[in-house]
């Protein structure tokens, strides 16, 4: 039954990034930096490496979601760069958080739930492009500084192309390294949930109108524009709804940091991160509902 598929998907990601928020609101040690770096920089690249290694596909399929990640990243900024405009917004402040996507702590949860392993693969192509774009041209217009190369240094990204080229040569792994890669990367779904829900709970709950509207109007953007990108491309049906999936996560919580670390409105985009995410949550089941 389709509530039954649903519920499979959306439990488990609810139950673990509840358990984060728990955690933090008793007043528990959990340190977010620690475990966010963790889960990143060491448990999903052994994941994302294993996975994509066991994975046969095509490099067409590679280059067609990684192209459509591109264009949609392109038309949400043009989209979003005129809706800033209008409201007299500062773009250096609100264009990323609008433009972006929580590809990893939620969107990898949801594609490992909802599709397998082939969903995941799936979904580790296009978080791996938004990670290039966030922390180039994103980095660029948060802090004015161009940085290539941070984006060149995520374990992630070479974990994603390493095993990327291992599913295209068909070089299969020796069980006693597929087995070690494979406990090393469970943890890692975990972790990320646990994080993002950590991180909902030191975030302001305050639900501003200006926020509620430009979370509804990414959500349902973002949606009409993947599944019309996806077509377009000619992505196979299980390849366009992780790329929907992908494309109608919340506002990413990286962005909250970066608009932190530079002064960047901080508050204001720890709203949009807190709206967006309850927002989606709340569709999921519907949106779920449809691609299923």
């Amino acid at each position: 039954m389709i509530g039954i598929a649903i519920l499979e998907v959306v439990f488990p990601v609810f139950i673990l990034a509840g358990f984060g928020f728990f955690w933090i609101k008793q007043g528990w040690a959990f340190d977010i930096a620690f475990v966010t770096r963790l889960a990143l920089d060491f448990a999903m690249p052994c994941l994302v490496f294993g996975t994509m290694a066991r994975t046969r596909f095509e490099p067409e399929v590679f280059r067609a979601l990684a192209g459509a990640t591109v264009t949609l990243y392109a038309v949400l900024v043009a989209v979003f760069a005129l809706a800033v405009w209008r409201l007299k917004m500062k773009q250096r402040d609100f264009l990323l958080p609008l433009v972006s996507a929580n590809t990893g702590n939620m969107g990898l949860p949801l594609c490992l739930f909802a599709f397998g392993e082939q969903g995941l693969a799936y979904g580790i192509v296009i978080f791996a492009a938004m990670i290039v774009l966030q922390f180039t041209f994103g980095l660029w217009l948060v802090s004015g500084e161009a940085s290539p190369m941070r984006a060149l240094r995520q374990p992630i990204l070479h974990a994603a192309i390493f095993g990327a080229l291992f599913s295209w040569l068909e070089i299969n792994l020796p069980s006693w390294i597929d087995n070690a890669l494979t406990l090393a990367g469970q943890p890692g779904i975990p972790l990320l949930l646990m994080a993002l829900g950590a991180s909902m709970a030191t975030l302001p709950a305050a639900f501003p109108t200006r926020a509620v509207a430009l979370s509804a109007f990414k959500l349902v953007l973002s949606g009409v524009l993947a599944f019309a990108i996806a077509r377009a491309a000619g992505l196979s049906e299980i390849a366009t709804d992780v790329f929907i999936l992908q494309a109608i996560t919340p506002v990413a919580v990286t962005t909250y940091m970066l608009a932190e670390r530079y002064k960047r409105s901080p508050a204001e985009v720890a709203q949009l991160v807190m709206v967006s995410t309850a927002m989606v949550a709340v569709a999921l089941p519907g949106i779920l509902w449809l691609i299923l």
